[in-house]
């Protein structure tokens, strides 16, 4: 069965983790447009700060069933044929295929004003891109990061450990909106700015001032502008489905795929970011690994449940700040609240009906699994709801207790 890859991220090692030794009984090749193949983007601002080697980035180690997978890389894809079952490479080859998965990924979604060819305006999405700009560091210089986000934050954290005086640009009114309320995200704020970074919220760049072909400031709506001699721009994903798109298969946002991750096309799969279920896409890691999961099992004939999308929890790092997110932050109900702004800590609970419906955790993200499943599962938290800030073992001495009594 000849099984063929476009695209060699994440999502494909994880695919390749999941048929494990059933690799064999395919032949596989997997076609990715990057020099290095199925690395950890998770790890990138890591490895920009310095924290992480570019080895540790690797996600698939040396078994003997990865011998028999053939690895295309610095190619694309740049047409594809599911009525011939083929696909055309940039260099004129073409390749044909039993079943195909598409897993080409997402890239980033960037504003008009950044449209440019001036130099020191970049992006940061891939390890040649991290290795660019490590290459390029200066200590002292000056850079702007558009995007308050996780992609932006992390970046702007990287950029900071390579010695950038470095601002963060934000059109929201605080940093990870998404993921965070208005007060936890203030408190991240005020640990990274006790680390070095500047913040312009509710901002945005309008314009690029230059000099000898190079970017020199970003200019905000409010005609403020900020010197530098890096722009690098961070403003979240768009899913990469042009070619999906000009081979006829149904797409949206994303490439719309059904529970078994199959696309409107027969022996044709999508999976990761560029894969869209429903009104859903998927940026983040966990998702994409249940659907690995699924795709392996489809793919070898295994009975599976499917893949269905939900709400995913937020577990991350930034600066070494850890941060947990899971329902809606911006929920409305009876709120719980623990601060510590001396030690970079908030929590903030939000029950109703006596049930957990979201939880903001910055600065300790101990006990964000079990809110989670909380959260999932609708329990009934009456019975503990005095512990419930302290996590699974206060809780349950708490009814232990109640129990004796």
């Amino acid at each position: 069965m000849r099984l063929l890859v476009i695209g060699a991220g994440m999502a494909a090692a994880y695919l390749l983790q999941e048929l494990g030794v059933e690799a064999e009984a395919f032949d596989i090749t997997v076609i990715g447009d990057e020099e290095t193949a199925c690395y950890n983007r998770v790890l990138l601002s890591s490895f920009l700060a310095g924290d992480s080697a570019a080895s540790e980035l690797q996600m698939l180690d040396d078994s003997s069933y990865l011998s028999s997978v053939r690895f295309v890389a610095k190619s694309r894809v740049v047409a594809l044929d599911p009525q011939a079952k083929s696909v055309s490479l940039q260099d004129g080859a073409r390749l044909t295929y039993d079943q195909l998965v598409i897993a080409t990924g997402a890239s980033v979604a960037k504003p008009d004003v950044a449209q440019t060819t001036l130099e020191g305006v970049e992006e940061f999405r891939s390890l040649a891109d991290a290795n660019r700009l490590r290459a390029a560091a200066s200590a002292g210089a000056r850079a702007v990061v558009v995007g308050g986000g996780l992609l932006g934050l992390e970046a702007a954290h990287g950029l900071n450990a390579l010695g950038y005086m470095t601002t963060v640009v934000h059109r929201r009114p605080w940093l990870m909106n998404r993921q965070l309320d208005d007060e936890g995200a203030a408190q991240l704020q005020r640990t990274l700015t006790g680390r070095g970074l500047k913040f312009r919220l509710n901002a945005e760049v309008v314009e690029l001032q230059s000099q000898g072909g190079r970017v020199s400031a970003a200019v905000l709506q409010n005609g403020d502008g900020l010197p530098c001699e890096l722009l690098l721009f961070a403003t979240g994903i768009r899913p990469n489905i042009d070619l999906a798109k000009t081979a006829n298969l149904d797409v949206d946002s994303g490439i719309l795929i059904n529970c078994n991750m199959k696309s409107s096309s027969p022996d044709v799969f999508a999976l990761g970011e560029c894969s869209q279920l429903g009104d859903q896409c998927f940026g983040l890691a966990a998702p994409v690994r249940e659907q690995a999961k699924v795709l392996a099992k489809e793919l070898l004939g295994v009975t599976h449940a499917g893949f269905f999308a939900r709400n995913y929890p937020a577990q991350l790092k930034i600066s070494g700040i850890e941060i947990f997110s899971a329902g809606n932050p911006q929920a409305e109900g009876d709120s719980l609240y623990l601060r510590d702004e001396q030690n970079g800590i908030y929590r903030r609970l939000v029950l109703r009906e006596d049930r957990l419906v979201a939880a903001v955790l910055v600065g300790d993200r101990r006990g964000g699994t079990w809110y989670n499943e909380l959260i999932r599962k609708r329990v009934n938290i009456s019975a503990f709801r005095g512990a419930l800030m302290f996590g699974p073992s206060a809780s349950e001495s708490m009814q232990v207790a109640a129990v004796a009594a």
